[in-house]
C-alpha cells in the first residue's frame, strides 16, 4: 500500500464526444504504465485523470491513498506542481528561449536543487545545447518536444505523464527518450504514457489497451 501511487475504483468519465467506463486499476512507485491504443479511443481522455486535469464522472480517484475530490482544489494543484507533464499542445512560450521556457517551469515547480546543474544535465539528455538560447518561435516541432520533455523533467518529478511523448521525433531521439524515461522509472519515478505504437513497449510495462 506504500508503495501506491494511483488506484482507480471503478471509475467512468464521459466528455462529449468520448467516455471511458468501469476501469480498476492501481499504479505504484516505480511502474512504467502505457496506456495504448488507436486513435479516438480516449488516451488522451485518461491521461487527464492522472494529471488531475479532470475527475472522473463515476469512481473513486485515489492518489497516494488520498481521495480526490472536487473539495481538493489546494491539494489537486500541489500535486499537479510536483509532476513531469508533456503534452502534444506544447504550451511553450513562442518569444522566451528553451533556456527561459526550462528555467520558468523550474521556478513554477519550486526546484529544490541547482538550475545551472540540472539543466546541463538535460540538455545533454535530449541534444539541447546548440539551441538553448533560441527563441521557441524559430524551432522545429521536433526541437519543441525536446523542449517540452525538458521542462517536465526539469524538476525531477516523482511522477511523469507523457501524451504521445514520440510525436515529431526521429527514430534516434525517439529511442532515447524512451531509454531516458526507463531509467527514471528504475530510480522510483513513475511513468504513465499513451502510445499508439508497439515500438517501444516491454513486457516489463504494465499495459491497459483501450479500444
Amino acid at each position: 500500500m506504500m508503495n501506491e501511487i494511483f488506484f482507480l475504483d471503478n471509475i467512468s468519465i464521459f466528455s462529449k464526444k468520448k467516455k471511458i467506463e468501469n476501469i480498476n486499476l492501481k499504479i505504484c512507485r516505480g511502474d512504467f504504465f502505457v496506456i495504448k491504443g488507436s486513435n479516438s479511443t480516449g488516451k488522451s481522455l485518461l491521461l487527464k485523470l492522472f494529471y488531475l486535469k479532470l475527475l472522473p464522472s463515476k469512481g473513486s480517484l485515489f492518489l497516494n491513498g488520498k481521495k480526490i475530490t472536487e473539495e481538493s482544489k489546494k491539494k489537486i494543484i500541489e500535486n499537479r506542481k510536483k509532476m513531469g507533464v508533456i503534452l502534444q499542445n506544447d504550451y511553450l512560450i513562442p518569444f522566451f528561449s528553451v533556456y527561459q521556457n526550462i528555467e520558468l517551469a523550474s521556478q513554477i515547480q519550486n526546484l529544490k536543487t541547482s538550475f545551472a546543474q540540472r539543466m546541463n544535465e538535460i540538455s545533454e539528455w535530449l541534444d539541447l545545447d546548440d539551441i538553448k538560447n533560441e527563441k521557441i518561435i524559430n524551432l522545429s516541432n521536433s526541437q519543441k518536444q525536446k523542449v517540452v520533455i525538458a521542462r517536465a523533467l526539469i524538476n525531477n518529478p516523482n511522477i511523469i505523464i507523457a501524451d504521445q511523448p514520440e510525436t515529431f521525433l526521429d527514430e534516434v531521439s525517439k529511442r532515447k527518450i524512451f531509454y531516458l524515461l526507463e531509467t527514471l522509472s528504475k530510480l522510483g519515478s513513475t511513468i504513465i504514457i499513451t502510445t499508439s505504437k508497439d515500438l517501444h513497449i516491454k513486457s516489463s510495462h504494465k499495459i491497459l489497451e483501450l479500444n
